[in-house]
């Protein structure tokens, strides 16, 4: 996050703890000290966080001297703006959020949590995709402690009952991103009902929610990812090129781990009706399972061709990621 810390927070003796707790965060790199709307640095040093503080003070201080110097050029990649102070106001549409020097600790605390229907399978694509496509969200995912983090509730009719309950309660918004296949099974179709019980959570509660564009996060694979396979058998090869003919539409809304059936439905036959039988042949039996185990290929990289496939819809998600860093 951008922390922004006021005057009356830092002339508080009491806030002095909090506040000294929130640059522990910001030295591990977690979030940032935001001075680039200043009060003037002059005036920050001549509170009593610094001034009365000896070694304390000056370890403050010389946080504050490297903050001045960053903001002059960066605060990538973090979207979310908060202002400790000891009066904060709370309207909600106010920017930067303003919080208590407690308050605002306690978030500084908490880890970005990125919540999906299943974090074996989504997991490595959420990663996959911030670390092929976002450099300074990269940097930030690898740093210490985890301050970005992937968990899942059994299964996505769950996950709203999950957003209540991790809102429940706090006095500020939590780190929270959700992420849901959409399952819709043509260009057309609506998101599953799950993924919008998921929306209308989040948006009661300001959260960020990325219902994916296409059917599920294993249609946002790239050739070369599925190239990548191993011990998948010969016809895998096959497989893969009979995908490839496929138009954007039909790569969107391709059921990739259990294929075509034998009998289109309406909706599959106005998507698929036209391939060719051998292609009908090949692709029927899907990539199986455990396709989503192409997202673990660290040692390929697939840039352009992940950038191609997403079609605008994994830098939408970035950006909601980004929201709340």
């Amino acid at each position: 996050m951008r922390i922004e810390i006021d005057p009356s927070a830092a002339n508080d003796p009491d806030a002095h703890p909090w506040l000294d707790r929130i640059l522990y965060k910001i030295e591990d790199g977690w979030h940032v000290w935001d001075t680039a709307e200043p009060p003037d640095p002059g005036d920050m040093e001549a509170t009593t966080w610094i001034r009365d503080r000896n070694r304390q003070g000056a370890w403050v201080r010389e946080l504050l001297i490297k903050s001045v110097q960053r903001d002059a050029w960066t605060l990538a990649p973090h979207g979310r703006s908060v202002r400790v102070t000891a009066h904060p106001c709370t309207p909600e549409e106010l920017t930067p959020e303003e919080l208590t020097p407690e308050n605002a600790s306690r978030l500084a605390d908490e880890p970005l949590w990125i919540l999906v229907e299943n974090r074996f399978s989504d997991g490595p694509f959420v990663e996959y995709v911030v670390k092929e496509l976002d450099e300074s969200l990269r940097i930030l995912w690898d740093r210490p402690g985890d301050p970005i983090r992937i968990d899942s509730v059994g299964g996505k009719g769950q996950m709203p009952q999950e957003v209540k309950r991790r809102t429940s309660g706090k006095p500020y918004r939590p780190r929270l991103v959700a992420m849901i296949d959409s399952d819709r099974k043509s260009p057309d179709a609506d998101a599953s009902r799950d993924a919008r019980r998921l929306r209308r959570a989040c948006e009661k509660r300001d959260l960020p929610c990325w219902i994916l564009a296409k059917r599920e996060a294993e249609n946002y694979l790239p050739r070369i990812l599925l190239l990548a396979r191993q011990d998948v058998g010969e016809d895998h090869e096959r497989r893969v090129d009979a995908w490839d003919r496929l138009n954007d539409d039909q790569k969107n809304f391709f059921d990739m781990k259990d294929g075509l059936p034998d009998a289109l439905s309406e909706v599959e036959q106005e998507l698929f009706g036209e391939l060719s039988p051998a292609d009908q042949q090949v692709l029927s039996d899907g990539f199986g399972p455990n396709v989503d185990k192409c997202w673990t290929l660290r040692n390929v990289s697939a840039k352009k061709e992940l950038t191609i496939r997403g079609q605008g819809d994994l830098e939408h998600g970035l950006e909601l990621i980004r929201r709340e860093i």
